[in-house]
Formats: C-alpha cells, structure tokens, sequence
C-alpha cells in the first residue's frame, strides 16, 4: 500500500479542476451566444409579415411556430438549470460509505448537464412536474390588468414559463452561472443591433404624369431599362461615402449572416466601387455565389460572397435611385435583342423624360434628348417598333377582358375560397360593421317599445334591416361650396393653372387671388379666406405637426389634405379613386384642378378651418374649337400647344356661356389676340361658329347628369 503526499494530490486535483473549468466556460459563452442569436432572429420575425396578403397567413403561422420552437429551448435550458440546484433528500438519497456496504444507491433522475446539449435539443419536454420533487404548492393568480393582456395566446403540452411554476429555492443553494443568465438581457449585455425594419430603404417617390424629369439611362434589360431621375449628384454622394467607409470598415461574414440580409453592400471589381444591393439567395450549385440586384442600377448580377458587406443604417435613408421603365405609345417587333442592343447606346447619356402610365411598377414612359428627338420615334424610324394608338389598344384590352380566361369563369371560379378574403362582409364591403354591437338584437320596434331590460339597456333600440345588413357608417367631409360662375358677355381676368385637354382647362380668377386678408384681433383664430393664407396656414409648422392620419381608407368624393409631390406642400383635394394593392390614391386639387396619383400615407383629415373657404379652381372649355381628327396623337399634339400657350398665365376672359359647374370661355393673351385663333394657325384644331347664350332671365334648368 502506497501513500500519495496530500499536498501533491490536492495540486493535481486543482489542476484537473482547472483544466474542466476553462473548458465548462468556454461552452458557456457559446451558449450565451446562442440565447443572443435567437433572440435577433425572433426580432427579425415581425419583418417578415411585410408580404402580399395572401402569403400573411402562411409566414404568421411559420413565425409563430419557429418561435415556438425557440421557447422550448429556452424552456428546457432552464429546467436543466434547475436540476443543478435539485436539492437532496437524505431519506431518498444515500451517500456511499464502508461501513454500509448493504445500502442500494438509488440512481439520479437523466438531466441534461451539457447547456449545448440542451439548447440544440429541438424536441420539447413533456413533463409537468416539478424537476426538484418539491411539495406541491397552490399558486396563487395574480390579476392582469386588461390592457396587459395579450391579444393572441397559443396552448402548448411542453413545459414553458407560462404552464409550469417556478419552484421555490433554498437562498442557500443559489447558482452562480443561473443567476448571472437570468440577468442577462440584450441590451445590457451588448448594444442593441438594428432590427430588419430600420435596415429597409424608404420608398420612392411617384413620378407626376405630365412632367418632364431629367433622367439618365443607366441598364437596358430586355424590353426594360432602368432609370435615374434628378437625384444625380445624390446617387453620386452615396457611392463615394460608401467607397470610402468600407475601404476601411469590412467584416467576414457567416453564411448565416448572409442569408440573414435583406440589403448589402456589394463591391464590383471592375469598377472598383460599392453599391446598394438587394440579397436574392445564394446559388444552388455553388454558396460561394451570392445572386444580387443593385438598387441604384437596376442590374442583377452574381458575385463571390466575400464581395458583401453589410449595409450600414447611414446608407439606408435615401430610396432606391433606380426606377424601372418601359416605351410608351409603341410595340417592339421581331426579335427584342435587336431593340435591346439599339437602347444599350443610350446608356449614361442625359435625356428628359416623361411619364405617361404610373398606375404599375413599371413606368411607361417617353424619353426625349437634347436633339429634340424622341427614342420612341427612332425607333419607329429602324423599323423595331410600330406606334400603338391608345383607343385601338383600349378597345382590344375591353374586348380581351370581356371574354375573359377559363380560371375565372363562373362555374370555376369562387369568391370564398381566397385565403384574403374568408369574411364575405369584408369582401363586399371593405370593413367589419361595428354598429351591430351597440344594436340591440332584442328590440323588436315601434316608437315606444323596448327591449325587455327596460331603461337599463344601454343599446340602441333601431330596426336593423331584415336582409341583415346594418346601417354602418362613418361621417367624412364630402362637400365644398363653388364659386359663383360669372354670367355670360362679362369679361374677368383669369390664372390658368391647369390644362387638362386641347379645349379644357382650369382657372383662378384674378379677383379671387389678389383679395385681401382681414387682419382678426390678437388671439381670434379665424378661417382663412383667401387661397394664398388657406396655403399658408395649411403648410404652416404647427399645421403639418397636426395633421391627423385618416382611420378608414379614403371614400370617392372626401375632401381631404394631400401633399403634392413635387413641391413637398400641402393642399386641399377631393378622392377621385384608391387602389388597396399598390395603396395609392388618386385625388383632384380642387382649388387648382390637377389630378395626381399620391401615397395613402401621404393623405391627412382636412380640419374643419379648411372647409368654408369655396374651391377656387373653375372648370373651363375654349369656345368655338373642335379636334382635327380622332387620333389620340393628334389631340395630345394639341394639348401641348395649348398648354404651352396659356399655363400658368394671367389672361383676358370672355364668357360665352355657363353649365352647371363649367363656364365655356374666349382667351385673350396680353396683346389681345385670340388663343383659339393661334391653336387654329398651328393646325391643332377646327374652328366653329359660336354666339352668346344669355340665361340671366332664366328661372330654371334641366340637368341631365
């Protein structure tokens, strides 16, 4: 029998410690990592419901299972925790001794000591007892205030902080590693990272119909190309700010990381520059191959990954410079290489552009360069394209949907079985009724009936209509008075502000404009009465910060306050039509009379100060002209005459006659020659006999709408 020194074998002991000690560590900060981990891919979750509405049914249910998932990790991680503080019973448990060699050592309960083993374990517990084998003990419920309840609450059979309690500990036993876990938080332990939300680019802005941008061409692809549209010198700055922050800043990327960005920053070798980029995925075939789509070009193209960077929120406040584009008013024939490799000579060289459609993603558009010429009719000129006539096209496109296609035909088509549209009231009317619940549905009519409660019944006591549909409906301001429309053979000085056809415009009248502003007493608010104060209270500071969102998406026919895209300034305008698809709306400004498509966020509540002051817009038509021919071309040839011709001019008005909400008009310019006149010598349009129509002396009109 040989004796070891005590000295020497406590050493060796201490060292062995050590050496498991280091090792236990280190798995615990890879476990602190993974905690960390799941709790930025569980944020990233409410990124992903931004989807098509028929695709939101699917991600949610996805997401709420992942993060399921996540919580019976966490579950069964704490469990394992607790095991470690199991406290011992010595009626149960018996520690080894020689002179008890007949005692039976009851083997411990399976716990999984490994914090890996138990965070990579995917499947969840089952058990609901208590792992310490502790008195059970009747909790006590505590009351949730009502707005702190959750609105959505899913069952589980695992064990979770929700379905399990706590057991009570001895203070005595406490864990260090436990304790310090259970103070770890995100943003105590590391600064909080940017969710997916604020990695998102802004969105662009509409391009107007009728303006004429600066553009450059900067990719053709196919029967597209892509377009820059005054923003140059931005796009500019962007590139140069980021070239010079990743020469400096770069990091190595996981391939969890990389397939975890929405936006990055791509690096082009043969230009040696970095760009905004949208990640696709990653090749099959090779995940050393990222495919991307650059913002700014409107290029995709396919790189190594180690060319990703990722995007760092000071690039992330401009929208994308690129916008997509197509020819309008022609049809390429024969083959489109040829027509694609006509337009690639275009690329990079500055033009102007002019929007025609921009009801799609895909702007039709007219380009035009310094040499007057228009890429629409160069193309003509090659024999690659022919003209499309608008009333032809518009025809085929009736005719084609008259007919319509086998899917959604009658017998194989229905309405309920779109996933988006599972409530047939919201299909057919848009919204939830909400007045059904204040009804009350035991009330059975007559002036002094009641229900059976009596006085003590706080519904309202009103028939509901015995098809089943209620009365449900939301007061909007709908109604702005017009101005007088001067009467016939009198003549008024007028601002065109708006050409809307070859013989249709719209007008201020001068009188109008230039009145005077009462000045009200120190603190009576007053409304405003001129357009020029309406414009500045409405894009006053303390206006903008006011404006009230709207609740219900806009009616046809509400009045409401829109920003006008191109001057960035708020003014008031009527709904004409919404699109839930795109959530555009197309409004009219009634004090200017142009139609622009707007953003929804870009519409507000009009306040009640607004309302009285009359639309200042008139509705014009030019006496005693008519078009030339029936082609749409022609009448558009017209329309940009007149336009050049008479807007935004002051000119001299002669009334010929008025409608119900038009006046029919002469136009004078400044040197007394008539426009209709010089619209004639240009031969944009026909000239026709007219005379006054007198109607002081009459008493009444039939108007039929």
């Amino acid at each position: 029998m040989s004796f070891v020194d005590l000295a020497t074998l406590a050493m060796h002991r201490r060292q062995e410690m050590e050496a498991r000690l280091n090792v236990f560590l280190g798995k615990c900060d890879r476990a602190v990592m993974d905690i960390k981990k799941l709790q930025h891919q569980a944020k990233g979750f409410v990124e992903q419901l931004n989807c098509e509405p028929s695709e939101l049914r699917d991600k949610f249910l996805s997401c709420m299972k992942q993060l399921d998932e996540y919580t019976y990790l966490i579950t069964d991680f704490n469990l394992a925790l607790d095991n470690l503080d199991r406290p011992v019973n010595k009626s149960t448990y018996y520690m080894p001794v020689h002179d008890n060699p007949g005692r039976i050592l009851k083997p411990l309960p399976p716990t999984a000591l490994n914090l890996i083993d138990a965070l990579s374990e995917p499947t969840p517990s089952t058990s609901k007892a208590c792992a310490n084998h502790c008195p059970s003990e009747k909790i006590k419920k505590k009351k949730i205030p009502k707005e702190d309840q959750i609105l959505i609450a899913f069952s589980s059979t695992s064990c979770s902080s929700e379905s399990v309690p706590s057991s009570k500990m001895e203070k005595g036993v406490q864990c260090n590693l436990k304790n310090e876990v259970e103070k770890l938080s995100l943003t105590d332990s590391q600064p909080s990272a940017p969710t997916m939300e604020e990695r998102n680019l802004p969105a662009q802005k509409i391009l107007q119909l009728d303006f004429m941008y600066q553009a450059t061409i900067t990719h053709v692809d196919g029967l597209s190309f892509w377009i820059i549209t005054e923003d140059f010198q931005d796009a500019h700055n962007l590139m140069r700010d980021m070239n010079e922050y990743y020469r400096e800043n770069t990091q190595d990327l996981s391939l969890d990381e990389m397939m975890s960005l929405t936006y990055c920053a791509f690096y082009e070798v043969d230009s040696d520059c970095f760009y905004r980029a949208f990640f696709i995925r990653l090749t099959e075939e090779d995940m050393s191959i990222a495919e991307v789509f650059l913002v700014d070009i409107g290029e995709t193209c396919c790189a190594p990954t180690t060319t990703i960077q990722p995007l760092d929120l000071r690039f992330c406040t401009n929208p994308p410079f690129a916008r997509c584009c197509h020819l309008a008013g022609v049809e390429l024939l024969g083959q489109p290489t040829a027509a694609q490799e006509y337009l690639k000579d275009f690329v990079n060289k500055p033009c102007k552009i002019k929007i025609d459609d921009n009801s799609s993603e895909s702007l039709g558009a007219y380009i035009f360069y310094p040499s007057g010429e228009s890429l629409s009719d160069l193309l003509v000129q090659r024999g690659l394209a022919r003209r499309i006539d608008k009333t032809t096209s518009a025809t085929e496109t009736s005719s084609s949907a008259a007919k319509g296609i086998p899917e959604l035909d009658e017998c194989n088509f229905r309405i309920d079985d779109c996933p988006e549209y599972d409530d047939p009231l919201l299909a057919v009317t848009g919204y939830h009724n909400r007045d059904e619940m204040d009804i009350c549905k035991h009330y059975k009519g007559g002036p002094e009936k009641t229900c059976f409660k009596g006085r003590r019944c706080t519904k309202r006591h009103v028939l509901i209509n015995p098809d089943g549909w209620t009365l449900d409906r939301v007061p909007v301001v709908a109604k702005c008075n017009p101005l007088p429309l001067p009467a016939p053979d009198t003549y008024l000085r007028v601002y065109v502000t708006h050409v809307a056809h070859f013989n249709r415009f719209f007008v201020q009248l001068k009188e109008n404009i230039t009145k005077n502003e009462p000045v009200p007493d120190f603190g009576v608010v007053l409304p405003p009465t001129s357009l020029n104060s309406l414009v500045l209270d409405m894009n006053s500071p303390a206006t903008r910060m006011a404006y009230k969102p709207l609740k219900l998406v806009p009616a046809p026919g509400e009045l409401v306050a829109a920003l006008y895209p191109p001057d960035e300034q708020w003014y008031r305008a009527r709904v004409i039509s919404s699109t839930r698809a795109d959530q555009n709306v197309e409004v009219m400004y009634i004090d200017y009379g142009n139609v622009v498509w707007v953003k929804e966020n870009e519409v507000r509540e009009l306040e009640s100060r607004f309302w009285p002051l009359p639309a200042q817009a008139v509705r014009c038509a030019l006496a005693g002209v008519s078009a030339l021919t029936g082609d749409s071309r022609q009448w558009a040839a017209a329309k940009d005459a007149l336009n050049k011709m008479i807007h935004e001019r002051v000119l001299q008005a002669h009334v010929i006659a008025r409608d119900y909400d038009e006046i029919t008009v002469e136009l004078f310019d400044e040197h007394g020659f008539s426009i209709a006149e010089q619209l004639a010598a240009g031969l944009f349009v026909n000239l026709e006999e007219y005379e006054i129509s007198y109607d002081t002396n009459d008493t009444q009109k039939v108007i039929v709408p």
